[in-house]
């Protein structure tokens, strides 16, 4: 009671302290979210006047081929997380087994995160290339190239492999160590004298064990998946060939930038900014149920 009657004792004090915070939040978050809605309810070209549309662009999503490729590619991306999820895993734990030079392997596999999206789409996209000498060495054994970024279901294959597997292998490797070393020790010594193999310590010890750490990796590669992939794209296939690997997050730019549709590119926005509210609950609930 006293402590209650204290901070209503405080007054306006609290919310001075949080006005700046508040104040960027509005600025920098909560009016651009919202004047982006308004705008997909109008045609517009990123100039000019606005022209009040209503509807107009969702009902033309709904027929429009590029998003519907684009929802179709985001989703086989989406795909490729249960893969990241158990590869990540199964090395963190390989290395935590005392691998000698474990701390060099990490190193090397973190690399491609300090790279950067952009550098390491233009690295692939030289090496994958018909004439790359990959290709060259494949042509050597096979008698001909294997077309990484020319066949539609290879590029979007090789995009998933590499952006959500690959690239962020490190990161994970990192993360995940950090949280195996959570685990008490003795829990481990328990399972070695049962004589338990390196599978069923695994899946019996490691994986319960840090299951809010994999619950957060998941829900860290929806968002990446859904909101991080333009770069890379953009650098490796530019979206093809065709609309191939055509993203959610790419098209937004092709509708804003290159055809200069901003009100669509803002519908499309909005759609985007509804799966990732979506996750963002998920996380939530999860968390929740976790500290029930």
């Amino acid at each position: 009671m006293r402590r209650r009657r204290g901070l209503e004792g405080d007054g306006a004090v609290p919310y001075v302290f949080l006005a700046p915070l508040l104040a960027l939040l509005a600025a920098f978050m909560i009016y651009p979210v919202a004047m982006n809605i308004v705008t997909s309810f109008t045609e517009w070209k990123g100039y000019g006047p606005w022209k009040w549309i209503g509807l107009a662009n969702y009902k033309t999503m709904i027929g429009d081929e590029q998003f519907l490729a684009s929802i179709l590619n985001t989703g086989l991306m989406v795909l490729y997380i249960p893969l990241s999820t158990i590869v990540t895993l199964l090395i963190a734990a390989f290395l935590r087994e005392g691998i000698g030079g474990w701390k060099v392997y990490r190193a090397i596999l973190y690399i491609p995160n300090l790279l950067g999206y952009v550098l390491m789409g233009v690295i692939f996209s030289i090496y994958l290339r018909d004439d790359s000498a990959l290709n060259t060495a494949i042509r050597g054994i096979t008698g001909s190239p294997i077309h990484f970024l020319i066949s539609p279901v290879l590029a979007i294959n090789t995009v998933g492999l590499l952006l959500v597997v690959f690239l962020h292998l490190g990161f994970g490797l990192i993360y995940f160590l950090a949280a195996m070393n959570g685990i008490d020790k003795s829990i481990y010594e328990a399972a070695l004298i049962d004589g338990a193999s390196f599978w069923k310590t695994f899946l019996r010890v490691t994986v319960p064990s840090i299951r809010f750490a994999v619950e957060f990796w998941v829900v860290f590669n929806f968002i990446e998946v859904f909101a991080r992939m333009f770069s890379f794209i953009h650098t490796l296939t530019q979206g093809g060939p065709g609309y191939s690997t055509f993203t959610l997050e790419y098209g937004i730019f092709i509708q804003a930038f290159s055809k200069f549709k901003v009100g669509y590119s803002s519908a499309w926005s909005v759609v985007l900014f509804a799966f990732c509210a979506m996750i963002s609950v998920a996380q939530i609930r999860l968390m929740q149920r976790r500290d029930e």
